[in-house]
Order: C-alpha cells, then sequence, then structure tokens
C-alpha cells in the first residue's frame, strides 16, 4: 500500500477510516449496500412477517440504519470531515505539517479534546505507529475489530 492511501486510510489519531461505518467505500458501507440489495422489497412484506416473529416489526428503524451504513458521509477524515464533528486532531496535525500526533514535539503532553475512552485509544494508538511504523501498523489494524 503507498504513503498515499495509508495516510487516506489511517487517520492522525490512528483510527481506521478505511474501515469507518462512516466510508461509503468501506466493507461496511458496501455490505450494508449489498445486503439492502438482497433485501429488495422486504420492507413491503415486513409487517406479514412479523406476525411470525415480532422482531421484524422493527425492521423499518433496521432499513434506515442500513440505507445510512451504505450512503456513508465521509471518505477519511483527511478529506471530509469526522463523524466525531468536533473532532480537532486532523486540524491540528495540518496546522503544524504533520501526519500523526506521534511526530509531533508536543505529544506526550497534548490533550487532544476527545472524550475519554477515545482520548486513551489516540494516545496507544500513536505510540504503537511510532513503535511500529506505518505499515507494521496498519497490518496489525487489519487483525483488530473496527469498535
Amino acid at each position: 500500500m503507498t504513503d498515499d492511501a495509508l495516510l487516506r486510510r489511517i487517520a492522525p489519531c490512528g483510527l481506521d477510516c478505511g474501515r469507518c461505518l462512516d466510508n461509503p467505500d468501506s466493507p461496511i458501507g458496501r455490505h450494508a449496500r449489498e445486503l439492502a440489495r438482497e433485501l429488495g422489497g422486504f420492507g413491503r412484506r415486513a409487517a406479514f412477517f412479523s406476525q411470525l416473529d415480532p422482531v421484524f416489526a422493527a425492521y423499518p428503524e433496521f432499513e434506515r440504519v442500513l440505507t445510512r451504513l451504505g450512503q456513508g458521509g465521509c471518505a477519511s477524515c483527511r478529506t471530509g470531515t469526522c463523524l466525531l464533528g468536533d473532532c480537532r486532531v486532523k486540524d491540528c496535525v495540518r496546522e503544524r505539517g504533520l501526519a500523526f500526533c506521534f511526530a509531533c514535539a508536543d505529544f506526550a503532553a497534548c490533550d487532544p479534546g476527545l472524550p475519554p475512552g477515545l482520548a486513551e485509544r489516540w494516545r496507544a494508538n500513536n505510540r504503537r505507529m511510532a513503535d511500529i511504523g506505518l505499515e507494521a501498523y496498519a497490518l496489525w489494524l487489519d487483525g483488530q475489530p473496527r469498535y
């Protein structure tokens, strides 16, 4: 994978934009569109099936989520908008001329302004990238669940 492709795929925070639920080109987006295609007009039949199994009464909500997953809204935070709308990380690295947070002299003391769980993940991701390199990090991500 080229450096440009890795930069599109991996966000400055270390999250995998290439597998994000908001990326229409991600496996989630592709599978959602395929599932919607396979289900076809099932929505017209959901009421009948809900008589057989009540779970199908929720099909309209499921279909709404499935449609949203198939459309996505961002190809990566470097080229679009992050689903976490107020994330400052992508803007900070751009302003500093960096690709990833770990390359910043202020990384150790930085408070990225992320929610607590995501802030810890941001720090761990960037430490791992610094330790093993971007290509090895991308391979490691491939073996991890996205969420």
